[in-house]
């Protein structure tokens, strides 16, 4: 429970029950405005965000910072963000000098061409393969992470005791940042991993982990990607580009897929973020606007909508989208 003492308290617990509420445990961020919060207290205690205090904070951090180390910049931002969606126009949102630098991933974004002949070759891969079990693993691991856009990490880790088919979900435990969050699931996949747990069931009969690695534990980020890469080049599909195709390139192409899907349907883009941001366990919206910003590239008709949007995209961590 954080005890703030200025006149911005009100509107910092009001923030913190609304990430709180999406399942974000936010700790570190609460800290940050715990801070910020004495330091408002202490140069004119503002009832809003104001330009000096926000500043002056921000430099005395980053003195005692890291150079590397920027992690407080983006709830700052956030909370002023935060502030001005709520009414409060006057509010101060700091801006980019604080940034070190921008991170941008190296996305491949796959076509509906290139993911329909990854999995009919993945189908082809359980028929062929001699090692028991990856035959089976390895499919079914790819088939989740396109479906839910898990983080390979998290699909690696998902345990036997946290999926439950017959009530067509799972619960992603202690993902990043303990950002624990339910995926419910479709009916299609739902019975694709029905018909995959009974046949790994036999080879692995007490295994702990859902889509387990060679000899029953816990399935390597190795063997995870070195699989991939063999399913996609024997698919036919060309990997020599500067981007290379990642099994976690499945992810961005989850939460693109989504984008233009709502799009397609008319449903206002922006609105219906914040459940993207709960379901891929994004910490902020940032990640998350993240995507828009990358479809441009690729699908020229986005660049009107997000013009605007530009400054929304800052900061992003590396393993973060």
């Amino acid at each position: 429970m954080n005890a703030f003492i200025s006149k911005l308290g009100p509107a910092m617990s009001e923030f913190l029950d609304y990430k709180r509420a999406l399942g974000i445990k936010y700790a570190a961020a609460a800290t940050y405005l715990s801070e910020l919060d004495r330091y408002n207290a202490a140069h004119g205690d503002h009832h809003t965000l104001v330009k000096e205090v926000v500043d002056g904070w921000a430099l005395e951090h980053a003195q005692k910072s890291t150079t590397a180390d920027r992690s407080w910049v983006s709830p700052i931002r956030e909370f002023g963000r935060y502030l001005v969606i709520s009414g409060d126009s006057d509010a101060y949102v700091l801006d980019n000098s604080f940034i070190i630098q921008r991170y941008h991933p190296d996305v491949y974004l796959m076509t509906e061409t290139e993911i329909q002949r990854f999995f009919n070759e993945c189908d082809q891969y359980v028929l062929r393969h001699k090692a028991p079990g990856r035959a089976y693993v390895f499919p079914a691991l790819y088939r989740f992470m396109y479906c839910c856009g898990v983080r390979s990490v998290e699909a690696r880790q998902l345990k036997c005791q946290d999926v439950h088919l017959d009530k067509e979900y799972v619960d992603i435990l202690w993902g990043k940042a303990h950002r624990d969050r339910r995926l419910f699931l479709s009916e299609e996949l739902t019975q694709y991993l029905i018909d995959y747990n009974a046949a790994i069931r036999k080879i692995f009969p007490e295994r702990e982990y859902f889509f387990p690695g060679g000899h029953g534990g816990i399935c390597s980020s190795t063997a995870l990607s070195v699989n991939f890469k063999n399913i996609w080049l024997a698919a036919g599909l060309k990997r020599d580009g500067k981007v290379k195709p990642r099994a976690y390139d499945l992810r961005h192409h989850f939460a693109c897929a989504n984008i233009m899907r709502w799009s397609s349907e008319g449903k206002d883009i922006h609105a219906m973020l914040p459940y993207l941001m709960r379901y891929m366990g994004h910490s902020s919206l940032d990640s998350t606007y993240y995507y828009i910003h990358l479809i441009p590239d690729f699908f020229p008709q986005y660049r009107c909508m997000t013009a605007s949007t530009e400054e929304l995209i800052p900061e992003v961590d590396a393993d973060e989208v």
